[in-house]
């Protein structure tokens, strides 16, 4: 059986969201190497990724104080993200494998997307920048969460109708 198109699109949006973060993390790198770096993602005064990408909110767990700012773990956002993005990679597998994934599934959505809503609000009213690439990954999130949510809903509603035929 073929998988449900969902899914085909969970996986693309992934794949894009890995894309994306690798372009970042070497976004990043570039800035921190190379003094005058100016990133393709920097469109003028109104929109600069790389004041984004060296604010103390790239780098969130030391930002909160929960790591050491320069230690090992002192990982910046797209560092985070590839591992989230590879975790949503594997929903069909473990959708597949158990009867919880789905919602297990829904509830790190619902997190990942709060977490989203903080930093836009980060973006919007504390560094007051736009940047086209933490949209981007706004935007790939939401369709990420959007596609778990419809396979959730498709397999509630199977299990109910499974329920009743029985």
């Amino acid at each position: 059986m073929a998988a449900p198109r969902r899914l085909l699109v969970l996986e693309l949006f992934v794949l894009l969201g890995i894309a994306l973060s690798i372009y970042t993390i070497y976004v990043e790198s570039q800035i921190n190497q190379t003094p005058g770096y100016v990133a393709s993602c920097d469109f003028g005064s109104w929109s600069s990724c790389s004041k984004v990408f060296t604010s103390s909110y790239s780098h969130i767990l030391s930002h909160w104080g929960l790591v050491e700012k320069h230690s090992p773990l002192d990982l910046s956002l797209p560092q985070l993200a590839i591992p989230f993005f590879l975790v949503l990679m594997f929903y069909p597998v473990a959708r597949k494998k158990s009867q919880y994934a789905p919602a297990a599934y829904l509830c790190i959505g619902v997190a990942s997307l709060g977490f989203n809503i903080y930093l836009a609000c980060v973006l919007k009213f504390i560094l007051k920048e736009f940047c086209i690439i933490c949209a981007s990954t706004y935007v790939i999130n939401i369709s990420c969460q959007s596609c778990v949510f419809l396979d959730f809903r498709a397999s509630r509603a199977a299990a109910a109708d499974a329920k009743k035929a029985s």
